[in-house]
């Protein structure tokens, strides 16, 4: 049905438009929309629709003034510039942009990134990655796209973080718990936990968890495998500590043993490859 209403060939402003542009990039003021049935609305917006009679359920299309002020890319730049002919992509995703205090708990939240566009001031800028709307490549015709980060390592990050959201395995949601909330309160506490974070973040290679008894959706025991670049220094293993000791007690409540860390140096891992492999590999909550 889709295919049948693609033309081989695109306007040549299509492909002008879309060329400038690639994942991370920023839009001024994009739709949101959503569908929703009023008398069971979650979000304000919707219980405010009303309904004609012959109508079950509503499209919800924020009014330009209700828009976030930028959306984000988040689609693979592959598949915003096509370099196939004819292209196969008609539309892109896009997720919201916005303010946040400094002190804000969503920056701690895994579906929140948070962006350093050079261009923008008076941040923290997010974007909000709960929503993504689908649109067509025409929308970017005269569109000039905003950085969303001053160099190269954000989109990359940025790419690894939308990644890992789209293929995160299965996993009970006391983990989200443990790491998503309980480590990234580690980078979102005063400046110099911060900054703190930001060092020891940079000697990790790769945080994997290990579920030792049970099942991932009904784990009884479980511990984190903390894989760092050459040998970790004093600072690294304070902070995994504390984690740890707040962490344990996180798992208490949801009747989780949180075992001990264990510390493996990528360059010369002391685990069989069979055993290493089974680890789940989680995002690192310190970036």
């Amino acid at each position: 049905m889709i295919q049948g209403g693609l033309d081989e060939d695109w306007p040549s402003s299509i492909k002008e438009a879309i060329e400038p542009f690639k994942q991370g990039h920023l839009i001024p003021g994009p739709p949101v929309f959503y569908a929703a049935i009023p008398e069971h609305g979650i979000w304000v917006p919707s219980r405010k629709v009303e309904l004609e009679a012959e109508e079950s359920s509503a499209l919800i299309d924020l009014h330009p003034e209700d828009r976030p002020p930028y959306g984000l890319i988040t689609s693979q730049s592959c598949e915003v510039v096509e370099e196939r002919d004819p292209p196969l992509q008609p539309w892109v995703q896009i997720a919201p942009v916005y303010k946040v205090e400094e002190d804000s708990k969503l920056l701690a939240r895994d579906f929140i990134a948070r962006l350093d566009p050079p261009d923008l001031k008076d941040g923290p800028w997010v974007v909000d990655l709960r929503i993504e709307m689908p649109v067509e490549k025409s929308l970017l015709v005269g569109v000039t796209p905003v950085e969303a980060f001053c160099n190269d390592a954000g989109y990359e990050e940025l790419g690894e973080k939308l990644g890992y959201r789209r293929g995160r395995p299965a996993l009970h949601g006391v983990f989200h718990e443990l790491f998503g909330v309980t480590m990234g309160q580690m980078k979102t506490g005063d400046k110099p936990g911060r900054k703190r974070a930001r060092r020891v973040r940079e000697q990790i290679y790769k945080l994997a968890l290990r579920i030792e008894s049970g099942t991932r959706l009904q784990p009884q025991a479980a511990g984190l495998y903390i894989v760092t670049a050459g040998s970790p220094n004093a600072e690294a293993k304070e902070l995994f500590d504390e984690w740890w000791d707040l962490a344990r007690e996180v798992g208490k409540e949801h009747g989780l043993e949180l075992l001990p860390n264990r510390w493996l140096d990528a360059d010369s891992l002391e685990i069989p490859l069979a055993e290493y492999e089974k680890l789940i590999e989680i995002r690192n909550p310190l970036y």
